[in-house]
């Protein structure tokens, strides 16, 4: 059976829409497509501990900001996943940058920064580990690399943005900061603002 784009993107949203710990959503994301798509590698993926990580994404956050505080105005940071191609592969990496402009419903804001710090991106092991578990399932691998990172991603950043973040170590701005993640090429969602 061939998976439904519609379907997962549905279930992403839905998933993300209830404000669960990273853990949670993302085994109860994979349950779901477990069940409609048994293939062999859904245990494998089930058992990555997203929970483990999110200090290590706190503290990268943290670092870049202090470091290199984002300048005024900002209102947006895009979380952005992408591949680091060398000779022999290529590896998942985020980037982290921001914007004074925001638009839910467009991304373009992202792709002309107003904050680019130098220490922005960070290779998660949960990526990698994803990465490692579907690239040998060739047939599957297209969409599971389009749809798997984007999940991890929304629900890790969503529990850190609503848990663990301090909005004024990124803006001392009034209001909401902005969060979103997604593919640097494609698919983005947005999550929980940081500081609301």
């Amino acid at each position: 059976m061939a998976f439904n784009h519609d379907t997962s993107w549905d279930l992403l949203t839905s998933t993300l829409a209830q404000q669960l710990p990273v853990q949670t959503a993302w085994q109860q994301f994979i349950d779901a497509h477990a069940q409609q798509y048994p293939k062999p590698y859904w245990d494998t993926l089930k058992a990555i501990d997203t929970a483990k990580e999110q200090a290590d994404i706190v503290a990268w956050m943290n670092e870049v900001v202090t470091e290199e505080p984002a300048p005024p105005g900002i209102s947006a940071i895009w979380i952005g996943l992408f591949k680091f191609a060398d000779e022999n592969d290529a590896t998942p990496l985020l980037s982290m940058v921001g914007a004074n402009a925001y638009d839910r419903d467009d991304a373009d804001w992202a792709t002309e920064p107003d904050y680019e710090p130098a220490n922005r991106y960070v290779q998660l092991a949960s990526l990698l580990h994803i990465d490692n578990t579907i690239k040998p399932h060739t047939a599957d691998y297209e969409f599971l690399d389009w749809i798997l990172p984007l999940a991890y991603a929304a629900f890790a950043f969503d529990e850190i943005a609503r848990t663990q973040l301090d909005k004024t170590l990124f803006t001392r701005e009034a209001g909401k900061l902005h969060l979103t993640v997604g593919h640097d090429s494609g698919d983005y969602i947005n999550v929980s603002p940081i500081g609301e």
